[in-house]
C-alpha cells in the first residue's frame, strides 16, 4: 500500500499545481486492481483482537513539518519527493505509517511560492487538492464532504470510497503550506477510535 499512497498524495498535489495527473493515475489504478487481489487471501481475525486493545498516546512531532500528531503510537516513514509542476519543482514531504497491508495513516505537506497563493484563494487551492485526490483515487461515492477549519485556517473534510478502498480525508492551507491527513483502509472506513485519535489529535506547532 506504500507506493499507492505515495502515489495518491503526489497526484493530489498535482492537482493543485497544474490541473493534471493522467499518468499517476493510470499507475494508482494499476496498483489497487493488485492490491485488492493480493488482499482476497487476508483473514480478519489478527485486526479484530488489535482493535480491542488501547491506542497507544505517544505523539510524534515533526519540527520542519510544524506539526504534531498522534500516528497510533508509531514512528512513521518519512519520505520526500521532488513533483515537476508548471510552477516549478514542489518539494513534498511524507510520514506514513502502515499499520497492515490494508491500513495505513499518512501525513503530507508542501510549500508553494507565495506569490502563487497570494494571487489565488484557500477555497479555489483546497478544492484542487481535493479534485487531485478524487481524480488519482478513483473516488465514486462520498459519504461525508464538509469544510472545516484548524486554528482558524480554512480545510476540507471528506470520506469517500475507490473500488474497496476507503479514504476518509483532510486537509488544511496554512499560510502557503498545503498540509494532507488521510487514512485509508481496504475494505471498510478505519475504526471511528483510530480515526479519531489520528485526525483528533493533529496540531500545527511553532
Amino acid at each position: 500500500m506504500k507506493k499507492i499512497l505515495t502515489t495518491f498524495i503526489a497526484a493530489s498535489m498535482l492537482m493543485v499545481s497544474c490541473g493534471g495527473g493522467d499518468s499517476l493515475t493510470a499507475e494508482l489504478n494499476n496498483l489497487a486492481n493488485e492490491l485488492e487481489k493480493n488482499n482476497e487471501a487476508l483473514v480478519d481475525n489478527l485486526e479484530a483482537v488489535t482493535d480491542e486493545a488501547t491506542i497507544p498516546s505517544e505523539i510524534y512531532e515533526s519540527e520542519d513539518g510544524r506539526f504534531k500528531v498522534n500516528f497510533l503510537g508509531a514512528a512513521p516513514e518519512i519520505s520526500q519527493e521532488v513533483i515537476p509542476t508548471e510552477l516549478g519543482d514542489i518539494e513534498i514531504t511524507m510520514f506514513l505509517y502502515e499499520k497492515s497491508m490494508t491500513e495505513a495513516y499518512i501525513i503530507g505537506y508542501n510549500d508553494y511560492p507565495s506569490a502563487i497563493v497570494e494571487a489565488g484563494s484557500a477555497e479555489d487551492m483546497l478544492a484542487g487538492g481535493k479534485d487531485g485526490v478524487v481524480n488519482s483515487m478513483g473516488v465514486t461515492q462520498f459519504d461525508l464532504e464538509e469544510e472545516v477549519s484548524l486554528d482558524g485556517h480554512s480545510g476540507l473534510h471528506f470520506k469517500g470510497i475507490a473500488g474497496t478502498l476507503h479514504i476518509e480525508y483532510q486537509m488544511y492551507l496554512v499560510e502557503n503550506r498545503l498540509y494532507q491527513i488521510g487514512v485509508v483502509r481496504d475494505g471498510s472506513y478505519v475504526t471511528p477510535d483510530r480515526a479519531d485519535t489520528f485526525f483528533g489529535t493533529f496540531e500545527l506547532t511553532d
